[in-house]
């Protein structure tokens, strides 16, 4: 998914850990036109930012906001598909 995210800058560390922790990756950063907020632009899994509303106002104390888009497919991580597998098997 490509995800665009709106955030105060307070709140970047926060945010970018938080989409590396969940295999995304960072695109760019630019700041609004006001320079009041900044737009962290990224990709990550859909199976990781599908509930990310809830995540995302936790960490921003409400003042954040995102879209997402699919972009384009991808393969699974092998250890990630072989944790399917298994739990489909069970």
């Amino acid at each position: 998914m490509d995800v665009r995210i709106t955030v105060p800058e307070a709140y970047m560390g926060d945010i970018m850990g938080d989409l590396n922790s969940k295999r995304g990756r960072i695109l760019g950063m630019e700041p609004t036109p006001d320079h009041k907020l900044q737009v962290i632009q990224a990709q990550a899994p859909m199976s990781e930012v599908q509930k990310y509303v809830i995540d995302l106002k936790a960490m921003t104390q409400g003042r954040g906001k995102f879209t997402m888009t699919l972009d384009h497919y991808e393969e699974v991580p092998a250890k990630i598909a072989e944790k399917i597998i298994a739990e489909r098997n069970a």
